[in-house]
């Protein structure tokens, strides 16, 4: 009889014990917000997610892309690209990393930067026109959507049971898959 009830009691507990760690397993979740707090976006991410940024750099009036991945709770700049090396702009491989010229884009890859939150400024639709590509929701207007806006684009760490997927009624509404902005003249 005793030996009956030991069963039961780990029949019916190791199911519970299972499903409350599976519930406080902790995820990385990437974040967007805005200078004053409130949520822009939140999903819980994978190992080795990714999100480009693009911007048409200030001086030089080219697109500038920059390509991060999510890796060990923190942002890792990946690759960057441009199509000109003047006025502020990367011109040699990164110490840790590589130079890769296609004739479109020069590509910086690697570099060993990260952080745990960085600022992104957006400009507006003459200065910057910031785009942002989140997987697997395409590229959308950030300019047109948060002109003039300080945005704080972070990893935190939290239990699987609170990741929620979350995006903004401004974001959700925003045209998604828009072209790529290109260069122009002042």
């Amino acid at each position: 009889m005793k030996n009956l009830s030991h069963r039961l009691f780990l029949i019916i507990s190791l199911p519970v014990l299972f499903l409350a760690a599976v519930a406080g397993w902790r995820v990385d979740v990437f974040q967007m917000t805005a200078s004053d707090g409130s949520m822009i976006f939140q999903s819980p991410v994978s190992l080795g997610h990714k999100f480009t940024t693009r911007y048409i750099h200030s001086v030089e009036l080219t697109p500038v892309e920059d390509e991060y991945k999510i890796l060990n709770g923190l942002l890792w700049t990946w690759e960057e690209r441009v199509r000109s090396t003047n006025a502020g702009l990367p011109f040699d491989k990164p110490r840790y990393g590589r130079f890769i010229d296609t004739g479109e884009w020069m590509i910086f890859q690697g570099g060993r930067m990260s952080w745990k939150e960085y600022y992104y400024r957006i400009g507006n639709k003459n200065i910057g026109r910031n785009q942002i590509t989140l997987e697997p929701f395409g590229r959308r207007n950030f300019y047109e959507l948060f002109e003039g806006e300080r945005l704080v684009i972070r990893i935190i760490k939290m239990p699987i049971a609170l990741a929620r997927f979350y995006r903004t009624e401004t974001l959700q509404r925003a045209p998604m898959g828009v072209p790529p902005m290109e260069g122009g003249s002042r």
